[in-house]
């Protein structure tokens, strides 16, 4: 008869979320005249309770957020009763009693209960005049029509933003109204209990993106059965390219990621489509697809070497975003060239299963080994020939295929660490920009590409040696520099090294830097202050630019903003003018005078011999949130809340309840995981919740043996 639910504790951030979502989608839809004579709070709680009721009404019927609020009856003579809402077929019925919570604690208690109770027994007597206003038509009218419908199916309604669980005596109150209602006319009158999580997931289902259905023309395919349905051919560029016309990014919702934007992989991608889409079914691994289902209708004969249209209904691609993104981009820039060019695609129909499979597929399909133009590189002889000459010039290993392990500092170097610092060393910042976005942009080739411009000409091994010293210098001096900044000045020290490490390579002489007689020491001496010249001028120059509140990732990743800082900082820096002074704010804080002592607590106990071994402890929690999540589950066992002590420097606590050795913090985390406790704090002090007498804590304890004389001192 009913549906008694109990969900988890809301969090305060779900409670917040839902707080606003109510405000939000119900502002205006909800009759509240009779609320002005409330302070500004009373106002808002009451308001609050009645949206929740129109976002139950919504749950339960599948209505709009305009028909949920004009089922909201709550006020004055309201009858115990805050929401009516009828079917469309006039069948079913719903009443709701709803109890907003700012705590997420909220609970129906007997007398409201009662009151629902009495309102339903009026309704069933169809004393609608006893109700006030807003239980007038078209309400009423239709709670009577359904009243003599022989199918009639009436549902009381809880909606607590609380946990759900009901008390004994309401959940008693309930089930004798039903008995005594239903007799033998069977399951007409139940109840039914929603809660703070069912209002939480209603409001992520009302986020979520709207199913994506496409159709494609798939030609040469296979099909599999078992253990899902699964479809395999090859599907018309032009066909992928309308997808994302029409849908973009929402048919990459179970993806990994989403498009990447300029990645050396779409660029590949889009120059074989346009240069040779003939070839592009060879050298491109395809797209995967996962979806609710596929319904196939064949445009010819239902046979494997004719084409057949698949329906695919809540698809989402989870393999292969790049290529999509990259088709459409190509048949923008030149349709009749892809219209030439085929894909592989891979459907699979999950259907019930799609929760036990999709995470699997997603992961499995984006995590094989791939082939980018990292790879590539490992063909071209020029990188072959530097590495000979890094062994036989400078006795050094250079590595350029991914997998290698890079070289120790002093030993050598990789690819990646030659290309930033080429892309550094280049005479404009915009292949540095790149660098820092992202060093897979450092193998694109073609026109614009930085692979060419970096190892076009064959830059030999002492002139890329002695380019990532000064690199790897910069980044040294950069370390120190950021240590002595604070703030918005730190930050420009780390977000702008690659621009900074580009200002410096102006600024050195680099015209013998390949003559391996010339002492390079020398230049790699002027780094650490031509680093700190720069990097004051910068900081001066990007506030002085674009203000100090300006956004640095934006800063740092713009092209032309980093091309006119380093004409302003270079201009400064080679007039030989005043380095200029830092803002006070942008200074560490003054250093505050020596604190006290903190124990490392259980080696000072452990040392100072305090606890016999054998000592019974008790679990202690801290806070009101820690005792409220961890006190049920700690209560259905009492061995869960019981350890002993051991004198072991670190697994000090041999806990009752599975006998196992752990960490004073290390069993409160895991007190925690089994408590169900999801809003636990990242850190823990486990010591402090430890406790022989009720009193005192291990914490406390230490403290003790630290005044007394003890040596331990928490590092």
């Amino acid at each position: 008869m009913g549906e008694k639910k109990q969900g988890s504790m809301a969090s305060p951030l779900q409670v917040q979320q839902v707080r606003q979502a109510l405000l939000r989608d119900y502002a205006g839809r909800i009759y509240d005249e009779d609320l002005k004579g409330y302070d500004a709070r009373g106002r808002e709680q009451r308001f609050l309770s009645r949206a929740l009721t129109a976002a139950a009404v919504r749950m339960v019927t599948g209505c709009d957020h305009e028909a949920a609020g004009r089922a909201v009856i709550d006020g004055e003579r309201d009858q115990g009763i805050d929401g009516v809402a009828v079917s469309e077929s006039s069948q079913d019925v719903w009443l709701v009693q709803a109890k907003w919570s700012d705590d997420g604690k909220g609970k129906l208690d007997t007398n409201a209960v009662h009151k629902l109770i009495a309102g339903f027994r009026l309704i069933e007597q169809r004393n609608f005049d006893r109700f006030n206003d807003r239980l007038g038509d078209p309400i009423a009218a239709r709670v009577n029509a359904a009243l003599g419908d022989a199918r009639l199916k009436i549902t009381l309604v809880i909606a607590v933003m609380g946990p759900g669980l009901l008390s004994d005596e309401v959940t008693a109150a309930l089930e004798d109204v039903c008995d005594d209602f239903n007799g033998a006319l069977g399951p007409v009158l139940g109840y039914r209990v929603v809660h703070a999580a069912d209002f939480h997931k209603q409001l992520r289902d009302d986020l979520a993106p709207e199913p994506v259905n496409v159709t494609a023309r798939m030609a040469n395919w296979i099909k599999r059965d078992v253990p899902f349905e699964a479809w395999q051919g090859t599907v018309a560029a032009s066909d992928i390219a309308r997808w994302h016309a029409v849908h973009e990014s929402g048919l990459y919702e179970e993806n990994v990621r989403n498009s990447l934007g300029l990645t050396r992989i779409n660029s590949g991608i889009k120059t074989t489509l346009l240069t040779e889409p003939e070839n592009f079914w060879y050298f491109n691994n395809g797209i995967t697809v996962l979806c609710d289902t596929i319904k196939p209708t064949w445009p010819g004969r239902r046979r494997p070497d004719e084409p057949v249209d698949l329906l695919l209904e809540g698809m989402s691609v989870v393999n292969g975003a790049q290529t999509v993104t990259s088709i459409y981009e190509a048949m923008r820039q030149n349709p009749e060239s892809v219209e030439d060019a085929d894909v592989t695609v891979r459907v699979f129909s999950l259907g019930a299963e799609r929760a036990a499979y999709a995470t699997r597929i997603t992961e499995t399909t984006n995590t094989q080994n791939d082939v980018s133009q990292r790879d590539f590189i490992a063909l071209d002889t020029t990188q072959a020939l530097i590495r000979e000459e890094f062994r036989l010039s400078l006795g050094k290993t250079y590595v350029f295929k991914r997998g290698e392990p890079d070289p120790s500092p002093d030993a050598g170097c990789s690819v990646v660490h030659a290309a930033t610092a080429l892309a550094c060393a280049y005479r404009t910042p915009e292949l540095a920009v790149r660098a820092k976005s992202d060093t897979d942009l450092l193998w694109e080739r073609g026109t614009g590409g930085a692979y060419p411009r970096l190892f076009g000409e064959a830059p030999g091994a002492v002139e890329i040696w002695r380019t990532v010293l000064v690199y790897w210098a910069v980044g040294a001096a950069l370390e120190r520099q950021r240590k002595r900044l604070h703030g918005r000045a730190a930050d420009m020290a780390s977000r702008g090294d690659l621009l900074v490490t580009h200002l410096v390579f102006q600024l050195i002489d680099r015209e013998q830097i390949d003559d391996s007689s010339i002492d390079w020491q020398a230049v790699l001496d002027q780094v650490p202050d031509l680093t700190a010249s720069v990097l004051s001028w910068l900081i001066y120059h990007v506030d002085a630019e674009y203000g100090k509140s300006s956004f640095l990732n934006k800063t740092f990743g713009d092209e032309s903003r980093c091309k006119l800082l380093a004409q302003r900082v270079l201009a400064d820096a080679r007039r030989g003018g005043t380095v200029p002074v830092l803002a006070d704010d942008y200074r560490p804080p003054a250093k505050r005078g020596r604190q006290p002592r903190r124990p490392n607590a259980v080696p000072t106990l452990v040392n100072s011999g305090r606890l016999a071994n054998g000592l019974p402890l008790r679990f202690l929690p801290k806070s009101d949130a820690e005792r409220t999540a961890v006190a049920g589950w700690l209560a259905e066992d009492p061995r869960r809340g019981r350890a002993t002590w051991i004198n072991d420097r670190v697994r000090c606590l041999l806990w009752e309840y599975d006998g196992g050795a752990y960490s004073a913090s290390g069993l409160v985390t895991r007190i925690w995981e089994l408590a169900g406790y999801d809003n636990a704090p990242v850190a823990v002090q486990g010591p402090s919740r430890w406790t022989a007498d009720g009193q005192k804590t291990l914490w406390d304890l230490a403290l003790e043996v630290l005044e007394d004389g003890g040596e331990e001192e928490e590092n």
